[in-house]
C-alpha cells in the first residue's frame, strides 16, 4: 500500500512539473509566457445629467497674464457620478474655486517639456478650456497600478486614461475625489456645442505654458492665413510588437494602446509635431504664434509642452 501512495504521488509531482515549464526540443525548458491583465477599454458613460451648478468662468488680461477664474462646472450634459446606483465614480461634481494665472506672452523653450517625468515622478494638467474645464490628459495609473506611493512605481508605464476603464463620460471626463470634473480626451459636447466649421480654426483654450490651443483644423500652409482649412493630424502611432516588460518592473504583452507608452512620435507622419501642435498664423494671433491642436486620434490632449508651464497646473 505504501508503495502505491509513494507512486501516485510522484506521478501527481510530475504532472505539476509539466504544468510550469516546458520542454523544448534541445531538451531544456521555458518559463510560461508572460502576458497582461490590462485591455483595451474605450466604453463611455451616457451624458443624460444637467448640473443644477451654474457655470463661471472669466477670462481677462493683468499685465503680462491671462488670468482665469473658474468654478470648473462645464456648460453642457454630463455622466452620472456620485455615490448613487449606476454612478460611473463615486465622486460628485461640486464647483471649484480655480485661479489660473497663465502667460500671456509665452516663450518657447529649448525642449519639449513632458506632462509626466519618469525619472522625477512629476506630473502636469495641461491647460483649460474657455469654459474654464481642465484638460488634464494623463490617468495616475502608473505600474504596477498599487498606488502612486508603491515602491517600484514606474511612470513610463502609465495607463491611456482614454483606452482603459476609469469612469469616462461621453466627454471623455470624470470626476476626482475633491470634486472636480476634468477632461482626458476630446470634450465631445463642449465642441458639438460650439458648432465648430471645418474650415476656420476655432480657439478652445490655453495650455498651460500660455500658448493657444485649437481644435483639430488649421491652415493648409502654416504662415498663409488665406490657404484652405484642413484637418491637422497627429504625428503618433502604435508601436509595432510586444513591450519588453518581465510583468514585474514592467508590463509585458502586445502593444495595444493600454498604456500611453504604447505610441511612438514619428517625425513628419503628420501635420503636427511631438507636442501635438506647430509654428503659424491663427486668426487670434495674426502674426503667428506656437499653437496646439486637439485631435481625435491620440494624443487627443497633447502630452508635452513647448514653453514653461505655470505651477498651478502641477498636479504633484
Amino acid at each position: 500500500m505504501k508503495t502505491l501512495k509513494f507512486l501516485v504521488c510522484g506521478i501527481l509531482i510530475f504532472l505539476l512539473s509539466q504544468c510550469t515549464e516546458t520542454e523544448t526540443d534541445d531538451g531544456g525548458t521555458t518559463t510560461p509566457e508572460c502576458t497582461s491583465d490590462k485591455v483595451v477599454d474605450k466604453s463611455r458613460g451616457a451624458c443624460n445629467e444637467t448640473l443644477t451648478i451654474v457655470p463661471s468662468v472669466k477670462i481677462e488680461i493683468v499685465g503680462t497674464n491671462r488670468v482665469i477664474t473658474a468654478n470648473s462646472i462645464p456648460n453642457h450634459k454630463v455622466g452620472l457620478f456620485g455615490n448613487v446606483a449606476g454612478s460611473l465614480n463615486p465622486n460628485a461634481i461640486r464647483a471649484q474655486n480655480k485661479t489660473y494665472t497663465i502667460t500671456n506672452q509665452p516663450i518657447k523653450a529649448t525642449q519639449f517639456f513632458p506632462l509626466t517625468n519618469a525619472t522625477t515622478n512629476s506630473l502636469w494638467s495641461f491647460g483649460v478650456l474657455l469654459n474654464g474645464v481642465e484638460l488634464d490628459p494623463i490617468a495616475a495609473e502608473p505600474w504596477p497600478h498599487q498606488g502612486l506611493m508603491a515602491t517600484n512605481v514606474n511612470w513610463e508605464w502609465n495607463l491611456e486614461a482614454t483606452n482603459v476603464k476609469i469612469g469616462l463620460d461621453c466627454n471623455n471626463a470624470h470626476v476626482q475625489p475633491t470634486g472636480k470634473y476634468h477632461y482626458h480626451g476630446s470634450p465631445t459636447l463642449y465642441l458639438q456645442n460650439a458648432n465648430i466649421p471645418s474650415n476656420t480654426m476655432t480657439l478652445v483654450g490655453y495650455a498651460a505654458d500660455g500658448f493657444p490651443v485649437y481644435y483639430k483644423y488649421a491652415y493648409t500652409n502654416a504662415t498663409d492665413a488665406n490657404s484652405a482649412v484642413i484637418a491637422m493630424t497627429s504625428s503618433y502611432r502604435l508601436k509595432s510588437g510586444k513591450r519588453p516588460g518581465d510583468g514585474v518592473t514592467a508590463p509585458c504583452g502586445s502593444y495595444d494602446g493600454v498604456y500611453s507608452n504604447d505610441y511612438e512620435f514619428v517625425n513628419g507622419l503628420g501635420t503636427l509635431d511631438q507636442a501635438n501642435g506647430r509654428e503659424g498664423v491663427t486668426p487670434e494671433y495674426p502674426s503667428g504664434t506656437y499653437y496646439y491642436v486637439i485631435t481625435d486620434d491620440f494624443p487627443n490632449i497633447p502630452r508635452y509642452f513647448r514653453g514653461t508651464p505655470a505651477p498651478e497646473f502641477k498636479v504633484n
